[in-house]
């Protein structure tokens, strides 16, 4: 089940997530998860930022900052957002164990 965020901000409910969808835009766009740790100046607003686009995507980025900065306990969304992206990371890695899965081998 994938982790969410709700808030209600100026009398509107909003839901922060991460989908597959997501974590490429944020790879194409130069965010790597791997920094998270190294650089978290940089990677918490975005992060942040970034989990609006599941189901607020038209939102605008001025907003998005302005909501950020009225966040308390950044340490703790910071914690969460990461715990997120590294779940919906990880559903990329799992086994498949339908009857059509494919099981495959190297000749190496």
């Amino acid at each position: 089940m994938s982790k969410t965020i709700q808030f209600t901000y100026n009398d509107v409910d909003y839901t922060l997530e991460y989908t597959r969808k997501t974590l490429e835009k944020m790879e194409a766009d130069g965010i790597v998860l791997a920094d998270m740790n190294k650089k978290p100046v940089t990677i918490l607003p975005k992060l942040f930022e970034y989990a609006f686009y599941a189901h607020h995507k038209r939102i605008k980025k001025a907003e998005v900052d302005n909501i950020f900065h009225l966040f308390t306990n950044k340490n703790d969304m910071y914690n969460k957002l990461s715990e997120m992206a590294t779940d919906t990371l990880n559903t990329l890695f799992e086994e498949d164990n339908s009857k059509n899965a494919i099981s495959w081998k190297a000749s190496f």
